[in-house]
C-alpha cells in the first residue's frame, strides 16, 4: 500500500496528537484522582454535568474498532456492517430503557454492588463476575492497542514501527488511566467526542457533496466499487448464506444488542449518573451523540466503497482498519483530511484504552482482589484498584504485540459475546427477577463463558480456512461465526435454571435470608434512597 499521509500532513498529526495526550495528561492531573487512593474508585464522575455524563457515556460506547473495522465492514460487505451499527444502537436503546436508572439507585461502582442488594450476590459471584469482566476487557484493550499500532505505523511510514507504537501508546494510555481515575477519563472522553464526531460528520458531508446528495447515487457507486455489485445491499456479504449464513446474521444483532447492555465503562459510568432525571439527560445526549455518530460511520463506509473499494481489494481484508484513511485520501488527496481522520483514530484509541483500562484495573482491584478480603476499607480497594489498572494496561500492551497479526473480528467476537451471553442476562436477571440468585448468576457466568469459548473455538475463526488463527489444522463442528443466537439464550437459560434449582435462596452479601426477610421487588428498590 502506497504511503497514506505525505511528510507534511504526518508532521501534524503528530503534532496535533502529541498536543492533546500533553493536555490529557494535565486534565487527568487537575481533575482526576488525587494522593488519596480513595478518589480513583469513588463515583467523582458525579461532578460531571449530566450531558457531560451522557457525552461521556456516548464515546465509551465507541472504540477504535468502531471507527476502522466497522467502516470497513460497511466497505467491503455493505448491508451486513450496516446491521452490526443497527444492533449497536438497539442495545443502547434498551440500556437506557431497562438499565441505566435502576443499576444507578442500587449499586455504589461495579455491577456485583447490586447483585448484592438484590439478593443475589456474595463473594464468589462478585469474584466470577469480575474475572468474566476481565475476559471482556482485555481482549478489548487487545484490539484496541493492536489497530491503534497498525495506523501508527502505517501514518509514520514505516511497517517495522508497529511494535514500538504498540507499546508506547499502551504505556501513556496505561498511565493515563491510572492517574485519571472515573472523573479524570471521562473528561479525556468528553475532549475526545468534541473532536472526533465533527471530523466524522465533515467526512459524511463531503461524501455526500461528491455525489450531489443523492443516496440512490451513492448507493449504485458504492455496489459497482466494491465489486459485489448488488449483493451489497442484500445481506450475506459477511454472515455467509444458508442456514449458517442466517444463524450469523440473527447472531450478529442479537449479540451486538446484548453486549451493549453490559459494556463495563459504561456500567461503571451509568452507576456514576446523579439522580433519576439526570440518568434520563444523560441517555438522551448519549443517543443523540450516538445516532450522530453511526449515521456519520454509514456514510463514510458507503462512501469508502464508491471511492477506494479497488483500492481496499487490492490490499485485501487487512487494509480494512484503514478504511477511513483510503477515503480521505480519494476526497482530499492526502492531505489536510486525511491528517484529521488520521488524528481521529489516536483519539478514539486513546479514549476507549484509558476507559476500558481503568474499568478492568477497578474490577480486578475491587471485585476479584478484594472480594474475600476487608471491604471496609476503601483505601484498600483504591490502591488494589490503581495497581490493577496499571498492570493490566501493560499487560495488555505485551499480549497485542505478541497477537498483532491476527484475525481482529476473532477477538472482537469473543468479548462481544461473552459480554452478551454472559454478564448481559446476569445483569437484567438482576434487575427484575426477583427469585434471581447466587447459584443462578454463577451458572450463567461461567457456564455462558464456557459455551461462547466453546463455540467459537469449534468455529471457522479458530481453524481450518485462510485467515483463521490456526489455518494449517482443522477441528471445525459447524460453520456459524457469530454464535450470538446459541450462547446468549444458553446464557438466559443457565441463570433460571440454576436459581429455580436452588433450595436455599440467598440475600445480601451471599448470606442465606431467614423467614423474615425478602428481596424486594424492583419498584420498591426503585423508591429506595441510594447508597
Amino acid at each position: 500500500m502506497t504511503e497514506l499521509l505525505d511528510s507534511s500532513s504526518r508532521s501534524l498529526v503528530f503534532a496535533v496528537f502529541s498536543v492533546f495526550v500533553v493536555i490529557c495528561l494535565m486534565l487527568c492531573v487537575i481533575t482526576g484522582a488525587d494522593e488519596d487512593d480513595r478518589a480513583l474508585v469513588r463515583s467523582d464522575s458525579r461532578r460531571l454535568r449530566s450531558w457531560q455524563q451522557g457525552v461521556a457515556m456516548g464515546g465509551d460506547t465507541t472504540t477504535v474498532a468502531t471507527v476502522t473495522v466497522l467502516v470497513g465492514m460497511v466497505a467491503t460487505t455493505g448491508f451486513d456492517g450496516l446491521g452490526v451499527m443497527l444492533g449497536s444502537l438497539v442495545g443502547v436503546l434498551l440500556f437506557l430503557v431497562l438499565v441505566i436508572e435502576p443499576l444507578r439507585a442500587h449499586a455504589s461502582l461495579t455491577a456485583p454492588d447490586l447483585l448484592d442488594a438484590r439478593g443475589s450476590g456474595g463473594p464468589a459471584v462478585r469474584v466470577a463476575w469480575g474475572v468474566v469482566t476481565l475476559l471482556v476487557c482485555f481482549p478489548l484493550l487487545v484490539v484496541q492497542l493492536v489497530v491503534v499500532g497498525n495506523v501508527a505505523a502505517a501514518v509514520l511510514g514505516q511497517p517495522g514501527a508497529r511494535t514500538g507504537c504498540i507499546v508506547v501508546i499502551g504505556v501513556v494510555m496505561t498511565a493515563l488511566a491510572v492517574s485519571g481515575g472515573i472523573r479524570g477519563t471521562g473528561v479525556v472522553m468528553i475532549a475526545k467526542s468534541a473532536i472526533a464526531l465533527p471530523v466524522l460528520v465533515v467526512a459524511a458531508g463531503l461524501v455526500l457533496h461528491r455525489f450531489g446528495g443523492d443516496l440512490g447515487r451513492l448507493l449504485d457507486a458504492a455496489a459497482l466499487g466494491s465489486g459485489t455489485g448488488e449483493a451489497f445491499l442484500r445481506p450475506g456479504g459477511y454472515t455467509g448464506d444458508g442456514w449458517a449464513g442466517a444463524v450469523n446474521r440473527v447472531g450478529q444483532i442479537l449479540g451486538m444488542t446484548m453486549a451493549t447492555l453490559a459494556m463495563p465503562a459504561v456500567l461503571m459510568r451509568a452507576i456514576a449518573t446523579k439522580s433519576p432525571r439526570g440518568a434520563r439527560t444523560v441517555g438522551r445526549w448519549m443517543l443523540g451523540e450516538l445516532v450522530v455518530l453511526y449515521g456519520a460511520l454509514a456514510v463514510v463506509g458507503v462512501g469508502a466503497a464508491a471511492l477506494a473499494g479497488g483500492v481496499l481489494r487490492e490490499a485485501g481484508p487487512s487494509a480494512q482498519v484503514f478504511t477511513p484513511l483510503l477515503l480521505g485520501r480519494a476526497l482530499d488527496g492526502g492531505g489536510l483530511l486525511v491528517a484529521a481522520l488520521a488524528c481521529v483514530l489516536f483519539l478514539t484509541a486513546l479514549a476507549a484504552v484509558v476507559d476500558v483500562t481503568l474499568a478492568a484495573g477497578i474490577t480486578l482491584g475491587r471485585d476479584v482482589l478484594a472480594a474475600s478480603g476487608d471491604r471496609r476499607k476503601e483505601r484498600v480497594d483504591g490502591a488494589a484498584s490503581r495497581w490493577s489498572a496499571a498492570l493490566t494496561g501493560l499487560a495488555a500492551a505485551a499480549v497485542a504485540v505478541v497477537c498483532a497479526d491476527w484475525n481482529l473480528v476473532v477477538v472482537s467476537t469473543l468479548w462481544l459475546g461473552l459480554c452478551g451471553a454472559s454478564l448481559a442476562p446476569v445483569l437484567l436477571y438482576a434487575l427484575y427477577w426477583p427469585g434471581f440468585t447466587a447459584r443462578g448468576a454463577l451458572w450463567c457466568l461461567w457456564g455462558a463463558t464456557v459455551v461462547t469459548v466453546v463455540a467459537l473455538a469449534v468455529s471457522p475463526y479458530a481453524s481450518g480456512v485462510p485467515g483463521a488463527i490456526w489455518p494449517d489444522h482443522d477441528f471445525r463442528l459447524w460453520d456459524v461465526t457469530i454464535p450470538g443466537l446459541v450462547t446468549t439464550p444458553v446464557g438466559f437459560l443457565l441463570g433460571w435454571l440454576g436459581s429455580v434449582t436452588n433450595r436455599r435462596r440467598t440475600g445480601g452479601a451471599g448470606r442465606p435470608s431467614g423467614g423474615a426477610s425478602r428481596v424486594p421487588s424492583a419498584d420498591e428498590f426503585r423508591r429506595l434512597p441510594r447508597s
